[in-house]
Parts: structure tokens; C-alpha cells; sequence
């Protein structure tokens, strides 16, 4: 689908492939975030997606419904971070 083709849909039919288009993409962050729960535990250690903590490796803590508790090693700081923004180091 192009521009033109979008330019030429009515305002409710944009908005209803605007909804399509939030589920599937609440579905697939969903998904990805019972992925990284299940490979997760306690004691393991991860990299988090996100400018503040690049390059820092850090240790789960604590595994909650939607995010995780997780310190910094070799260092100081603790932070509660979503499970979708982190990947586990191997």
C-alpha cells in the first residue's frame, strides 16, 4: 500500500487500518515479551536495549509480569526495565 492508495481511503477506513495496525503490533510486543520471560531467570545475565545502559551488563534479580529488576555488575544501580527492551548475554 503507497501513499496515493492511503490518500484516497476515507478518514473512518484509516482509522480502522489504524487499529489493525496497533493490534498487531501490541500482539507481536506481547509476544516477543513472553519470549524473553521464558528464557529468563534469576542470576542471569543480560544487555538492555536503551541509551542509558549501553554497554553495561547487568543480573536479573527479580522476574515480575511485565518487566524485570535487574543491577548492574562490576558497578551501582538498579533498575526495573520492560522485558522487551532486554536481551540475554551468552
Amino acid at each position: 500500500m503507497n501513499y496515493s492508495e492511503l490518500n484516497q481511503m476515507s478518514i473512518e477506513d484509516l482509522r480502522m487500518l489504524n487499529k489493525r495496525v496497533v493490534e498487531v503490533i501490541k500482539m507481536k510486543r506481547r509476544a516477543n515479551s513472553l519470549d524473553v520471560k521464558e528464557s529468563l531467570w534469576v542470576g542471569a545475565t543480560v544487555k538492555v536495549n536503551h541509551p542509558k545502559l549501553m554497554g553495561k551488563e547487568l543480573r536479573v534479580e527479580k522476574i515480575n509480569r511485565a518487566k524485570a529488576a535487574l543491577s548492574v555488575l562490576n558497578g551501582v544501580g538498579f533498575y526495573n526495565v520492560p522485558l522487551g527492551m532486554i536481551e540475554i548475554v551468552k
